[in-house]
């Protein structure tokens, strides 16, 4: 939902000092944790030995969705190098699944690479290498940022240079669970003192960037979402939430995937106002998405009693 909203264009319609440091602060910690998640279930697929299957499996959600958006991208392919760069970069929120792809990808090339040469090193390789890429991305955007060099954001919120690092984490943070299970995990209070301090962290940072550079820059990757991402992320992990009486994974798919195209549809009917852009977002796919569920489609139906009973996370190490 609040991707949805992002995409409304509402905040950079109405900037000013506090909307910037809710945007370009705040709101900037959504897919690092998004791709701290998808880490965190990479871990279960490979100790299951499915880390294959887990990456066809994005591959082909990633390019059916950019079938399904074609029509919104064709007219942008000049050319069979152009129709790369769009395949690779994926269209609009659609590059969110292409970065996913190119994490995971690497995740798993890293672990097969270290596994031969250096198996007592694996997940210290894997450390280096999401450091390394991080420290890249963040140079990069600062300069770029403060025109020491042009770098297109292209160059650095990617999925080498962005996702990878959270990815990382979150494969890293599935190992320790299903090695210790919840022990693992450090203390609740320190994970909330550190959810505390990172949120605070990310409007600081957002604070400092629009004094130097004003309010008509886009902070991708703050510095401090590398504190904030993995504490929130941790803080939720440590919940015990009640059993929902609907799935909502196939309804959050559906805003995800389908709020684009709703918003397009709303400003044809020419909807402005930010309540009706919503309803549109968020209502349109929810609602299709439950329709969906009435019908024997994989992923939209009922779950099985084995899913719903079970707890969501990695499964033991070996």
């Amino acid at each position: 939902m609040l991707v949805a909203f992002a995409h409304t264009y509402w905040l950079q319609s109405h900037m000013n000092p506090l909307i910037f440091l809710i945007g370009n602060g705040l709101m900037r910690v959504m897919v690092p944790i998004f791709c701290i998640v998808a880490g965190y279930f990479l871990y279960s697929a490979v100790a299951r030995g499915k880390g294959g299957k887990w990456l066809w499996r994005v591959t082909a959600l990633y390019l059916f969705w950019m079938a399904v958006y074609l029509p919104f991208w064709l007219n942008q392919v000049s050319g069979p190098l152009s129709l790369l760069k769009t395949l690779a970069w994926g269209y609009f929120h659609l590059w969110f699944m292409a970065g996913i792809l190119v994490a995971g990808a690497t995740v798993l090339l890293l672990r097969g690479l270290a596994r031969r040469l250096a198996p007592a090193f694996e997940y210290r390789i894997l450390l280096a290498a999401a450091a390394t890429c991080a420290l890249i991305g963040l140079a990069l955007q600062y300069a770029a940022l403060s025109g020491i060099a042009q770098i297109g954001v292209k160059k650095f919120s990617n999925g080498l240079f962005m996702c990878f690092p959270f990815v990382s984490i979150g494969y890293l943070c599935g190992r320790r669970v299903a090695r210790l299970g919840t022990r693992g995990l450090p203390p609740r209070r320190l994970v909330h003192l550190a959810s505390l301090a990172g949120t605070l962290l990310l409007v600081i940072e957002a604070r400092l960037v629009l004094g130097w550079l004003g309010d008509q820059v886009m902070l991708d990757i703050p510095v401090t979402s590398y504190v904030a991402a993995p504490a929130l992320f941790l803080a939720v992990l440590e919940l015990s939430m009640p059993q929902s009486p609907i799935r909502l994974d196939p309804i959050s798919a559906m805003i995800y995937f389908g709020h684009v195209m709703a918003l397009q549809l709303a400003n044809a009917l020419g909807v402005r106002d930010l309540g009706g852009l919503m309803l549109f977002a968020v209502g349109l796919p929810a609602l299709a998405a439950l329709l969906l569920g009435r019908l024997p489609i994989p992923g939209f139906g009922k779950e099985t009693t084995r899913g719903r009973d079970r707890q969501a996370g990695p499964d033991p190490a070996p």
